[in-house]
């Protein structure tokens, strides 16, 4: 390798300037996987970098995909678009939940993919995922709490015992941690603020022999002498890939709540290399958050709205000004329909959307409305969310900085309130008046909210927040066999391309809570390993 490395640190509040501000806008995003096409060998002027292994994206699947590499001999680049490390990873809630053993989590990870996986992948992901706890303790040296239980899994109920797994919940920020200081260790260089754009492909076989990409505003090409892995996630911050695999006309109300720098560059890359992908239409839902902050720094903020451990005294209504759902209702990774986006055909529109949040002075003055990193550092033992993990925004303790910033709207009446944000005032008294007598009466004949977690809106002034969506993450991408090697339409491997992680993951229907995570750190050494075995490309 000819270059110095890139810096491992970056400014936070530069960070909060230049890069969150421009991913979510989709300028950087987009610029970085606009030229995803192949390029051809014979186009490449030179080598500014050699490696054996070039590791795309650094998260969790980056990061054991570069030890692994290197461990089995390979010098190991790693390319990461953002300002700093982590990806999804290091802001996700970091849960492992893993079977004990091979036979019972094939039985059970067949029962979540819906014949999405074949039975090779299958036994490769079980096999893999099983090692982990032994990975993380002999071969890594991390200070485990040795607990086996018994854990009957969120999904499916169906055809599914209770399942004997390792659970370990260091959170996302502080596992990331862990890893990174790993790959420090070996001395793998890691270049930040390195867009990988398009890869290198010999024309001739079809093999995969670098990358193209863009750094300190500058074109690049690296070579790969043994294989490239993508590890750059999903594509949950690209509106028009969310459009085409799952609902069109709502992106404007949905946000990343993890890297807001997943912008399908992988699913692209992949294709225009010859990919076969799968499971575009999965994704993870992760509940509520407030539209504009996270409009504003293109990244969920306030996710976890509505909290209720103080006060019970709020609604949820649409542009109707009338409740669409129980508010108590969770959908974090739940696959079924969202009442949220339920779509009326006969008038061709969402009408739940815009949702707003609805509260009185009670609730306001109760505490935060949305989680804030004291109370999730408290709760869990640290924070998780891109927002909160990389400081970009922290919910005030009283709400007074979002009233202030016109993200909460404030009126003396109900009517008022609805003709600040645009919503059928008469349907908003309506619901307000029915509700306080649900309240009353101990019973909600609308939604069945259970009785203890109502209380009557009656204290002015009344308050709004509009809601928007976030989504944890995507699962789709280039499908990949059991060692990680990404395959064409006909399964046949393309050769010297691997994935791993969210980007292709396993998971084409329906997830195992706390799986995710450990999925990445499983497919992640599987192909970095396989990729280091490669012969050297000598062309």
């Amino acid at each position: 390798m000819k270059k110095k490395a890139a810096g491992k640190t970056v400014n936070r509040r530069a960070f909060l300037k230049s890069a969150v501000a421009g991913v979510g806008a989709l300028g950087m995003a987009q610029a970085s996987a606009a030229d995803a096409k192949t390029v051809s060998l014979r186009q490449v002027p030179e080598w500014d970098y050699t490696a054996d292994v070039v590791v795309v994206g650094y998260g969790a699947a980056g990061g054991n995909a570069a030890v692994a590499a290197h461990d089995a001999g390979a010098k190991v680049l790693v390319l990461e678009k953002m300002p700093m490390a982590g990806g999804n990873s290091g802001v996700c809630l970091g849960g492992m939940v893993i079977p004990s053993n091979v036979p019972e989590a094939m039985e059970y990870y067949r029962s979540l993919s819906f014949g999405t996986v074949d039975e090779d992948t299958l036994r490769g992901f079980a096999e893999a995922i099983v090692g982990i706890p032994d990975l993380l303790k002999y071969g890594l040296g991390a200070a485990l709490p040795s607990r086996l239980g018994t854990r009957t899994p969120a999904f499916p109920t169906f055809r599914s015992s209770a399942l004997p797994a390792f659970r370990f919940n260091p959170t996302g920020e502080r596992g990331f941690q862990f890893l990174s200081e790993v790959v420090e260790k070996r001395g793998i260089k890691v270049m930040l603020k390195t867009f990988a754009k398009s890869l290198v492909q010999v024309p001739e076989t079809g093999e995969v022999v670098g990358v193209k990409a863009e750094s300190d505003g500058r074109e690049i090409f690296i070579k790969a002498e043994r294989g490239v892995v993508l590890s750059c996630g999903g594509y949950e911050n690209n509106p028009e890939m969310f459009s085409d695999y799952n609902f069109p006309g709502v992106r404007e109300f949905i946000f990343p709540y993890g890297n807001p720098g997943n912008t399908g560059d992988g699913l692209k890359m992949a294709a225009a290399a010859g990919a076969y992908l799968w499971h575009t239409a999965a994704l993870q839902w992760g509940g509520f958050c407030a539209k504009a902050p996270s409009k504003q720094f293109g990244v969920g903020v306030g996710v976890g709205i509505p909290r209720m451990a103080r006060a019970k005294n709020f609604v949820f209504v649409n542009k109707y000004g009338k409740r669409f759902m129980r508010e108590t209702k969770s959908f974090v990774h739940f696959k079924g329909p969202l009442d949220i986006l339920d779509f009326d055909h006969d008038r061709a529109e969402y009408p739940n959307l815009p949702a707003y949040l609805i509260f009185d002075e009670g609730y306001r003055a109760s505490g935060p409305i949305a989680p804030t990193r004291k109370a999730l550092v408290q709760a869990i033992g640290g924070p998780f969310g891109y927002a909160i993990v990389h400081k970009i925004y922290d919910w005030s303790d009283d709400n007074s900085a979002e009233l202030e910033k016109g993200w909460i709207i404030k009126a003396d009446t109900i009517s008022e309130l609805a003709g600040k944000i645009k919503v059928d005032s008469r349907g908003l008294d309506e619901t307000i008046r029915k509700f306080n007598g649900y309240c009353t009466a101990g019973q909600d004949l609308e939604f069945n909210r259970g009785k203890d977690s109502m209380a009557p809106l009656a204290k002015p002034p009344y308050y709004a927040l509009e809601m928007g969506l976030v989504i944890v993450n995507t699962q789709g991408g280039p499908k990949h066999n059991k060692h990680g090697q990404v395959v064409d339409p006909d399964n046949e491997p393309i050769p010297r391309l691997y994935a791993a992680g969210e980007l292709g993951s396993f998971f084409g229907f329906l997830y195992q809570q706390g799986t995710n995570y450990p999925e990445a750190w499983a497919f992640g050494r599987i192909a970095g390993k396989q990729a280091a075995s490669e012969k050297p490309f000598k062309g």
